[in-house]
Formats: structure tokens, sequence, C-alpha cells
């Protein structure tokens, strides 16, 4: 059954290809029919295969639709579901995560495990292995919009539904997985979570659950009556339109602002990516003039990527005036200005013997690596949030835990600001989490131009390393690295994630810690 066109659609989807799971019947034809006449071409896949056949046939005066069977909850079945889309149109641009079971009918004290099983398997599996899919195709492309059908159970559980209850909990965490992995990709994910809606399946739950639809229709809504198949397919059209473009729903960092220093390159850079990937606001801070086209091109990369504010400035944060410098632009780009994470990252390295060590050298040293993080923390203060919500990582440096030689003034200076972190952690504990981290050798410039004989050096303890070991994946300058040297290095990137970890609202519960980011080289106490 159609159960009604519904409002009158526009041609919003015009050219564009989409697939519907469990679209033989209710929601999912519902969603076929609309779509068609948005103007998609549309794939509907369904483990009923005549069901799914005469559904197609009945919406061909729409527009161009095909039915493929498939069980969603089967890897291999869905990856041939997506090749043979791909094959006939192209692409894939929407993706609607509808199939699923129906609602279990026994209480969490008596539930049947072989049902629990299955329901897992479909309404929770199934759909991660669709969105696997979906996302390699649309990440390939650089596009597309994925929505999951969840339910209304996600939020106000239903009695005697613990296994339908619990996988549809789990679409939401899902779904917001999905956007965080998708999102720097052009791919959109968002959740429907549909109330009581007049379908085959509601009517079979109302069965199970012994009323009928007068009498529960009141609870459910203010309306006095279950929603129609059309009236969800209108939220998924809307989600799946360009409409909806800026539209997805993990960006766990949104509106925040954070200032990272040093962040023209290496590091620094991938930290200022992942950050703003997460729809953090970046104020990119440098040093030196030569990285001013560096700062540029990074800050509108990731503005027009993320759709984010990304600021470079140019100060140097190892003297007041540069600190009041950096502090008075931001004031006059955000206002209020309020800086949620300060992530100390700008340091510079001096290696050689101990009796090479210079009165200027030491000054120098110390006043980039320790100086400027104290200065800039204190300027920074009077604007960190005041509930504990604010964020600060210092980059430490595993040679200060090893002591490796020719350190003398780096491992120094990084054993100076793990012990502030333990500092600051109380003196600014209404304010924010002060933690550490300490890589060790990293994949960056910085790495691949230093001489051999100091990746030779740093290579001794790659053997007692966990994560040294190069694999398959690794790019192929990583493998002839480690081939060399019995090892590799971590990638920007690693040490980016863990920064961007300790700056979401899931570590609020950690302060004062030094957190080990070197492969296994120490372990985090």
């Amino acid at each position: 059954m159609e159960n009604g066109d519904g409002a009158e659609v526009f041609p919003v989807l015009k050219k564009k290809v989409a697939l519907v799971t469990g679209g033989a019947q209710g929601m999912g034809e519902a969603t076929a029919s609309v779509f068609l006449r948005a103007g998609a071409k549309v794939v509907i896949c369904d483990i009923k295969f005549e069901k799914g056949q005469e559904t197609a046939e009945r919406l061909a005066k729409y527009g161009e639709i095909t039915f493929l069977p498939c069980d969603i909850s089967k890897s291999d079945e869905v990856q041939n579901l997506i090749n043979q889309i791909v094959e006939k149109y192209g692409c894939l641009d929407i993706a609607i995560n509808n199939a699923a079971m129906t609602p279990d009918k026994t209480p969490l004290t008596d539930f049947d495990e072989l049902y629990w099983s299955n329901i897992i398997d479909v309404n929770l599996t199934g759909t991660a292995v669709c969105c696997k899919h979906e996302l390699q195709q649309m990440t390939k492309q650089g596009k597309g919009s994925i929505v999951n059908i969840t339910s209304i159970n996600a939020f106000k559980p239903q009695i005697n539904m613990p296994a339908y209850t619990a996988a549809k909990h789990a679409l939401l965490g899902l779904t917001k997985h999905g956007a965080m992995e998708g999102g720097p990709h052009g791919v959109r994910v968002n959740a429907i979570a549909p109330g009581a809606i007049l379908t085959e399946m509601a009517a079979a739950a109302l069965v199970t659950m012994g009323t009928t639809h007068e009498k529960i229709a009141p609870v459910f809504s203010y309306m006095n009556r279950f929603g129609l198949p059309h009236e969800v397919a209108q939220a998924s059209l809307w989600l799946s339109s360009d409409a909806a473009s800026y539209v997805t729903v993990a960006r766990p960092l949104q509106d925040k602002l954070a200032v990272v220093t040093g962040s023209a390159r290496s590091i620094g850079a991938a930290i200022v990516r992942n950050l703003s990937s997460k729809g953090c606001n970046v104020v990119i801070n440098y040093l030196t003039e030569s990285s001013s086209p560096l700062a540029a091109s990074l800050a509108s990369e990731v503005a027009s990527a993320h759709s984010i504010r990304a600021i470079p400035i140019q100060a140097d944060i190892s003297t007041p005036d540069g600190c009041k410098k950096l502090i008075d632009v931001m004031r006059e780009d955000f206002s209020p200005l309020r800086i949620d994470i300060l992530v100390h990252n700008a340091a510079t390295l001096y290696l050689g013997p101990l009796e090479s060590v210079t009165p200027e050298d030491f000054h120098h040293n110390y006043a980039v690596n320790v100086l400027g993080p104290t200065l800039l923390t204190a300027a920074c203060k009077p604007f960190l949030p005041t509930n504990r919500s604010g964020r600060i990582v210092i980059l430490s440096s595993i040679n200060s835990k090893i002591g490796t030689p020719d350190t003398t003034l780096y491992s120094g200076a990084k054993g100076a600001l793990e012990a502030m972190t333990r500092v600051w952690c109380r003196e600014l504990a209404e304010r924010a989490t002060v933690n550490a981290i300490n890589p060790g050798p990293v994949m960056t410039d910085m790495y691949l131009s230093a001489p051999e004989e100091v990746k030779r050096g740093l290579a001794v303890w790659n053997p007692v390393t966990p994560l040294a070991p190069v694999r398959e994946c690794d790019n192929e300058e990583v493998r002839k690295i480690g081939e060399r040297f019995g090892g590799r290095a971590a990638y920007a990137d690693e040490i980016a994630g863990l920064v961007a970890s300790i700056c979401g609202e899931e570590f609020g519960w950690c302060t004062g810690s030094m957190i080990c980011a070197n492969g296994g080289l120490s372990f985090s106490l």
C-alpha cells in the first residue's frame, strides 16, 4: 500500500540515485514513492522478493525504480547490492536505511535469546553493514547522504520490546559515529526516530501490546493519531536534499574555538584539520613570516571543507607582547571571546651533547618551549570557560621519559611542561582540564629531513615499541623507512586524533595526566 501521496513534492532530487532498504512496504514503500516524485532514480531492496517486485511495478508510474533482493544482515549481499547500483548508475547519492524486523513481544526477564539475536542482526548489525558499504562508496564520490530510520523507542522505551529498543538506541550512536567519519568526506549521516506510524508493522505491534489505535494514539501524539508513512518519507526527503546540506549529526566540537600554536605545518596542521572536521573554529598561530603562506592556505582549506572559521595569526607567544597581539586579534574576530581549547604544540628542537649547550641555546629553547606556553595560558585564562568544559592539551615528548641522548635542552623543557600540566590542572580546575601527551618520532618534515644518525638513534627503541612494526597498509615511504630502521614513526594524524579525543566532552573527568602517544614505548600511569 502507498498510504496516500501526501504533500506536493518538488523535483529536489532530480538526477540523484537513492537506495531505500526495506522498500517493499510501509515506510520504505512510501519513501520510494516520495523520492520518485522528487525526481530520483530509486532502488528498493527487501528480503520479500515477490512483494518487492510488485511494489516496484506499482511505483514505476512515478519514475525509474528497480527492485533488488537483499538480506541486509549479510555483508556480501549488501556489498553486491551497492556494486549493482554503482554499475548501473555510476554513483549512490542517497541511502535510506529503513529495513527492520518487527518489535519483540516479551519482557526483559523472559526474552527469547534467538529472537534477540535475529533483531540485533537485522535492526542494528544490518544497518551498520549498510552504513559501512554506503560510506565506502560515498567517500569515494566525496558526497552523499545517509538516513538511518530508528524509533521513538530510542528515547521512550515501550513495554515488552527489549531487543527492539536496544537496537534502536544503538542506531543513534551508530549514526553519530557515521557522521563523524563521513563529514570530512562530504557525507552527511542523520537519523529519524518515528513514533507511532500507521503501517503493517505498527498494526502487528498493537496486537502484541493488546491495544488499539484509538486507545493508544493520544498517548503518542498531541494530534491524537498515528503518523502516516509518507509523513516520515517527507523528513527523509528533506534530509536527503540540498536543503539540508549543513545538517549532519556528529559535530562534537561545533562552534567551539581552539587555539593551536605552531600549527602552520606538521603535527599542528594535522590537529587543526582534525578539530575543524568536528565543527571547531580554529586559530592557527605561527611564528615566522615564511609560514604565512602555509597558515593562510591551511585556514582556507579547513574553512572551505568544514564550514568553520579559521584565522591565521602570526605572533611570538614567548613574549608578553606576542600573547597580547594574539588575544587582541581574536577579540576582534570572535566576540565575545571564549577560548574552549588551547593546544600547546609550538616547540623548538636542539640536538647536541651536553658539552655543546650554550647559555644562548638554553634561553632560546626554554623561552619557546616553556615560557611561551606559560605566558599564553595566563593570557587566555580570563577567556576560558567557567564550567570546567575548557580543554588544554600540551605536547610533551617521549624524550623526557626515556632520556634520549643529545636532547638535554629539549627533554628538560618537555619535562618542565609535564610538571606544569600537573600544576595548571589544579589552578584551572573550575575552567578547564589540563593534560599532556608525549609523542615519539612522527612522520613530519622535521623527522624526514633529520640526519641518518638521528633516525638511527631513535630506531634503537623500535624493538620495544609494540606498534612500530610496519604493516601492508602503510604507505610506500613509511614502509621503506620502516624496513631500514626496524619500525615506523607515528603518522601526524594519529597524534592529532588523540588530541581531538582529549578535547571532547567524554574526557571531562581526566586532568593532570600524561597520556602516552608513542606506540607503546612507554605507558600511561
